[in-house]
C-alpha cells in the first residue's frame, strides 16, 4: 500500500524533479509548473503558505509515486490544483487520497478549486470529472523564440508603470482580469529588476499595459497579462507594448524564448500575438471544483 504524506520543505528538490519529468510529454503536462526541476523548486519555495499545508506525496517502497498540490492564494479565494501526478494500476484512488489529506487545509476563504492542464492529458482530466470538477475555457500557450525578433522601433510612448498610476492599474486589472491568479495589488508586490508593468499613457490616464517576468537563471521569461482600456482599442496599442516588451526580455542574452497563455475563445487577442510573430505552443484546459463552505 502507498504511503501519503505532506511533503516536507527538505523533499521540495525531489518532487520538483519528479513533476519534471512529465512535463514534456502533452499527455502528461500541467499547465502552472514549467519544464525545469528547479524553476519548479523555487516556485514552490516562493508560495504564500507553508508547503507542508499545500502538498503531499505518496511513496511506495521508498518510490516517489504521487504527487498533488493544493496552493491557496489569500486574496482571490482560489486554490490552484498542481496535479495530481498518480502512477501504478489503481491511480485514480491514489489521486483521491491524494486530494482527500489536502482538503482539511483549506482555508475558509477559498470558493473554488482550479486546475489548468494540457488538453491532451485525459488521466487528469478523466479524473477531474470523477472529482466533480467542470470546464470553464480552453487555451493556447504560445511561443515567441529570439530568433524571430527584429529590431523593434520602442518610442518614448512606452514606460515602466510610474507610481502615480498605481491605483489605475489596480482598477483596470482588475476589471478585465477578475479572479485571476494575480490580483494588481499582487503584480505591484512582484516588482523587481526582472519583473516589470510597461504601460502607455495619455497624460494621466493609463491606456494600456503588459506585466511580464523574465528569469535569467533559468533562461526562460513569460508575459502574464496584457491589458487595454475598451476606448483605447484598435490603436495598436498591445502590439506596441509587446514589442518594447520583446525587446526588454531579450535583453538577457540567455533567454531564447518565452511563453504565454491566451484564452482561445478571445480571437481579437489571438490576432494581436499572431500578428507580432507568437506561434502555437501547447492547447490548454482549465477546470473548476466549487467550494461550499462547511
Amino acid at each position: 500500500m502507498p504511503t501519503i504524506s505532506r511533503m516536507q520543505a527538505t523533499q521540495i528538490d525531489q518532487a520538483a524533479a519528479f513533476m519534471a519529468q512529465f512535463q514534456h510529454d502533452p499527455s502528461t503536462h500541467l499547465g502552472f509548473a514549467g519544464p525545469q526541476a528547479e524553476q519548479i523548486a523555487q516556485t514552490w519555495r516562493e508560495l504564500e503558505f507553508p508547503i507542508e499545508q499545500q502538498f503531499a506525496l505518496a511513496f511506495e517502497a521508498d518510490q516517489l509515486i504521487g504527487l498533488i498540490g493544493l496552493e491557496q492564494i489569500s486574496d482571490t479565494g482560489r486554490a490552484f490544483l498542481w496535479g495530481p501526478i498518480a502512477l501504478g494500476e489503481h491511480r485514480f484512488e491514489l489521486a483521491d487520497a491524494l486530494l482527500a489529506e489536502l482538503l482539511p487545509e483549506l482555508q475558509a476563504h477559498v470558493t473554488m478549486i482550479d486546475i489548468f492542464c494540457n488538453l491532451q492529458n485525459q488521466f487528469v482530466r478523466d479524473w477531474a470529472a470523477r472529482q466533480q470538477f467542470y470546464q470553464r475555457n480552453t487555451h493556447a500557450i504560445l511561443s515567441y523564440k529570439r530568433s524571430q525578433l527584429t529590431e523593434h522601433v520602442t518610442t518614448g510612448d512606452v514606460e515602466i508603470l510610474p507610481a502615480e498610476l498605481h491605483a489605475a492599474f489596480c482598477e483596470l486589472h482588475d476589471q478585465l482580469f477578475p479572479q485571476t491568479y494575480y490580483s494588481g495589488s499582487q503584480i505591484l508586490e512582484r516588482i523587481n529588476h526582472d519583473r516589470q508593468v510597461f504601460i502607455i499613457r495619455d497624460g494621466e490616464q493609463l491606456l494600456g499595459y503588459i506585466y511580464t517576468e523574465r528569469q535569467p537563471e533559468f533562461a526562460e521569461a513569460g508575459i502574464e497579462f496584457v491589458g487595454v482600456t475598451p476606448a483605447a482599442r484598435g490603436r495598436g496599442i498591445a502590439i506596441k507594448i509587446m514589442q518594447h516588451c520583446l525587446a526588454w526580455i531579450f535583453s538577457v542574452e540567455t533567454i531564447q524564448e518565452l511563453e504565454l497563455v491566451v484564452d482561445q475563445d478571445n480571437p481579437n487577442a489571438l490576432k494581436v500575438y499572431e500578428r507580432v510573430g507568437f506561434t502555437l505552443l501547447h492547447e490548454m484546459i482549465s477546470l473548476r471544483r466549487d467550494v461550499i463552505a462547511q
